[in-house]
């Protein structure tokens, strides 16, 4: 691919866009063919009546559909001269599909992106530069901006930010004659004590501890707090197997001992979701989540929760916690309409009325000038998750450097290879190595 001349485009030069770099995405085909486009607009790339058609893709529920077409008739409505057609699907056949249509170069304009697939894209050309493309990134945090950056460009600007929690319900900690922590000075083995304590209450069906094991993003949060990475500056996968390996056997004490329930139901409730999880049941006393999804978990579960900072590996240990970006805004390098695409892009993430109508959905706002805004039209739920997260500035460390192609099948790896310990099948440590090992083979091989 030639380099870019469009206004307002970056002239970096990147490998070209082949059809082999997305071929596992052509797998996905006939499951997502039947994905009708949804939204306004005529669909299509191009111009239309004189003015520009984008077309403008994302993944969540239908609550997050709703609120991103009111956003876009706002958006319309301003913009009159862009015409905006928007498709949505469910995460399961998102990438499937995204995929597809970018080996067809048939992408669409504007992408919502997740960081596990953003150097996949960004890497093989098909995302444009963002840095001279006229979006103003002035209000968002250097820190929290660097998360949409690689080597070779600023190919996302973060949606919002998020970080690592420990949701505690209180009537469970109350029935089970418990108080609650104190969430600055805690360590792994005092909230397995605790849980455990919540375990042997008497309260039916439920435990003190929520199994980790089979997630990836809680072994991000152990092994940042260990001072480890997942990966290098390249296609390195730098993951410290012993660092995972400590991770499963703590996970693996928890169910032993019952202060958390066992494999059968912890696996049962990775595959249900959120929804059946034992927050949302009133079955677990703590779960590590993220921040913004307290809203979610305190709907389904009829209870007001508690938002801690997450346990130490020892006394007076670090934090490890960082500002995740929840997803990215990008753009198709093989769009027709750069100028028009960019103003939606930064409709999106500057105006306050786009603000007040997608509120917390995509994670926090990642300009604190537009969270402050919201603040008097938050529930309590997501007001508390906004303030937990502003909680953190002072302890915060740097977010882990996106993940390299062929690592978006982490969640998987973690997930099987998970279950095998859970249920006994393989040592912690055999397998933490036997999933380094083929994380990497991915990685590389990708």
């Amino acid at each position: 691919m030639k380099p870019s001349t469009t206004p307002g485009a970056s002239t970096t030069t990147r490998r070209p866009l082949t059809r082999r770099a997305f071929g596992a995405g052509l797998a996905g085909t006939a499951a997502t063919a039947g994905l009708a486009a949804c939204g306004g607009g005529d669909g299509g790339s191009g111009t239309a009546e004189g003015g520009s058609a984008l077309r403008f893709t994302w993944w969540g529920s239908d609550a997050r559909h709703e609120a991103t077409e009111r956003a876009l008739d706002a958006f319309r409505a301003e913009h009159p001269d862009i015409t905006v057609s928007g498709e949505f699907t469910e995460w399961s056949g998102y990438w499937d599909r995204l995929a597809t249509t970018v080996a067809a170069n048939d992408a669409p304009d504007v992408i919502q992106m997740d960081v596990l697939q953003l150097r996949s894209y960004g890497d093989r050309g098909a995302l444009l530069d963002l840095a001279d493309a006229g979006i103003d990134t002035s209000g968002i945090p250097s820190d929290t901006l660097s998360t949409g950056r690689t080597d070779d460009g600023l190919f996302a600007v973060p949606v919002g930010v998020n970080a690592h929690v420990i949701v505690a319900n209180p009537a469970l900690f109350e029935a089970a004659g418990v108080p609650l922590p104190d969430d600055t000075a805690w360590t792994w083995q005092e909230a397995a004590d605790i849980a455990l304590r919540i375990s042997q209450s008497g309260q039916p069906g439920v435990h003190g501890w929520q199994t980790m094991g089979l997630d990836e993003a809680s072994l991000q949060l152990w092994v940042s707090q260990l001072g480890g990475e997942f990966y290098g500056d390249g296609t390195e996968v730098t993951l410290d197997p012993a660092h995972v390996a400590s991770w499963w056997e703590y996970n693996l004490g928890t169910i032993q001992s019952g202060a958390a329930a066992p494999a059968t139901v912890a696996v049962e409730r990775q595959a249900a979701g959120l929804s059946q999880s034992g927050t949302a049941t009133n079955t677990a006393a703590m779960a590590v989540w993220w921040a913004n999804q307290v809203t979610a978990l305190s709907s389904a579960a009829g209870q007001e929760m508690v938002l801690l900072r997450p346990p130490l590996q020892e006394a007076g240990g670090a934090p490890g916690v960082f500002y995740k970006a929840s997803m990215f805004w990008s753009i198709s390098s093989r769009t027709e309409s750069p100028e028009a695409a960019a103003t939606l892009v930064d409709w999106l993430t500057n105006s306050p009325e786009a603000a007040e109508i997608l509120l917390t959905e995509r994670g926090i706002p990642s300009n604190p000038e537009l969270r402050e805004q919201i603040a008097p039209l938050l529930q309590p739920s997501d007001a508390q998750s906004v303030e937990y997260v502003e909680s953190l500035e002072d302890v915060v460390v740097p977010a882990p450097p996106a993940a390299p192609p062929g690592a978006s099948t982490v969640q998987d790896l973690v997930n099987r290879y998970g279950s095998e310990v859970l249920f006994g099948r393989q040592t912690p440590q055999a397998a933490a190595e036997a999933m380094v090992a083929e994380l990497q083979s991915n990685v590389s091989s990708a």
